[in-house]
């Protein structure tokens, strides 16, 4: 995904429509990521990491030395805020998502998402390793159910082909 410049810029010089969009831009990556990493956290935790991460990236815009590895960027400042979340809730049980199964299995399944298109990708982990059902997903994500129930449809019926084959 390439972000415009301009965007980038109108962050840099404070401009809060030029947030908004970029937030609107990168929203749905930074929670494919949190739900990859990380099952069992609630919406409003997985708010308040975004907004941490955002926060963060917004005041530090210097720290960005190529404004076109500015996802990549705002995803290391993610993993970070995460850990850190983690570290301290770590008593609580929550596990993270695909760290227990056999590797080739991992990378299988990290190829198929990665393969999907965004949408389809974001609703196939928010149910399957974020346990949400389709409704929850709605929601969060304003959508239709019946838009959800068809993405997630053909989103598992990939991946279940996929890792058939292996």
């Amino acid at each position: 995904m390439n972000i415009d410049k301009k965007i980038i810029m109108g962050v840099r010089n404070k401009d809060a429509d030029a947030k908004k969009e970029l937030v609107s831009l990168t929203r749905d990556h930074l929670i494919q990521t949190i739900y990859k990493r990380y099952i069992g956290l609630e919406e409003k935790e997985i708010n308040d990491i975004l907004q941490a991460t955002y926060t963060y990236a917004f005041m530090n815009m210097d720290k960005l030395s190529d404004d076109k590895n500015f996802l990549k960027w705002i995803t290391v400042l993610l993993n970070k805020q995460l850990r850190e979340y983690m570290q301290v809730k770590e008593h609580t049980g929550v596990t993270t998502a695909l760290h227990g199964l056999p590797k080739y299995r991992q990378s299988d399944v990290d190829d198929c998402l990665n393969e999907m298109p965004e949408n389809q990708k974001t609703v196939t982990i928010m149910h399957c390793l974020g346990k949400l059902k389709e409704k929850d997903i709605a929601n969060r994500l304003k959508m239709s159910e019946e838009g959800v129930a068809r993405l997630l449809k053909s989103g598992k019926q990939k991946v279940k082909d996929v890792l058939e084959k292996k």
